[in-house]
């Protein structure tokens, strides 16, 4: 078992190697295979699809924001929220390169778009769920989606944003909370 875990962070290694480099329309498993000395049949052990590369890189980002994270019982659930994301960012920091390539180039593959937004609504679930948030019913559903669209427009911002203490990121997911924040109150006040 160690050793089938071990050979997947090697594959996995090799093809986020490719997608710094290369970007992630030029990305093939091949090209990993390649560079890494790993006979392709290895790869297609532990990967179907490219999306499987990005999608293992968000679950592994998942993972270790929810090994870490404890939410705070005295922050508002605003302040919760802008804990565990600006935590996600931290955790996605090793990737940013490899973040940034793959930004640039997917929506160029929109055959894999919904493979990668089922993974964008399961790691939004998991962080509401580490806040306390039900993410589930039709308000979950309400939540998720507006979570989902606040965190693409922050990674945006976050890509962008080299500075050493991500204020431009801060700034943007703040503001994006209290507006979400101000539409929850609103439809509370219509249930």
């Amino acid at each position: 078992m160690q050793k089938s875990w071990l050979m997947k962070d090697k594959t996995f290694k090799a093809c986020l190697k490719v997608v710094e480099r290369e970007g992630w329309k030029s990305f093939t498993f091949a090209k990993a295979s390649q560079e890494s000395g790993i006979p392709l049949s290895i790869f297609k052990k532990h990967f179907s699809a490219p999306a499987d590369v990005m999608i293992h890189l968000f679950q592994k980002i998942d993972k270790e924001v929810l090994e870490h994270y404890v939410a705070s019982e005295n922050l508002s659930t605003k302040d919760r929220l802008f804990e565990i994301l600006m935590e996600r960012f931290d955790a996605a920091t090793p990737y940013k390169s490899v973040l940034q390539r793959f930004w640039h180039d997917w929506l160029l593959a929109p055959d894999e778009f919904p493979l990668l937004a089922c993974q964008g609504y399961s790691s939004m679930a998991w962080m509401l769920e580490a806040v306390g948030l039900n993410p589930r019913g039709i308000s979950g559903i309400l939540r998720v989606q507006g979570l989902i669209t606040l965190y693409v427009l922050t990674l945006r911002t976050w890509l962008d944003d080299d500075s050493p203490d991500l204020g431009k990121t801060m700034a943007f997911l703040d503001k994006g909370l209290s507006k979400m924040e101000r539409a929850a109150t609103w439809l509370n006040h219509f249930s």
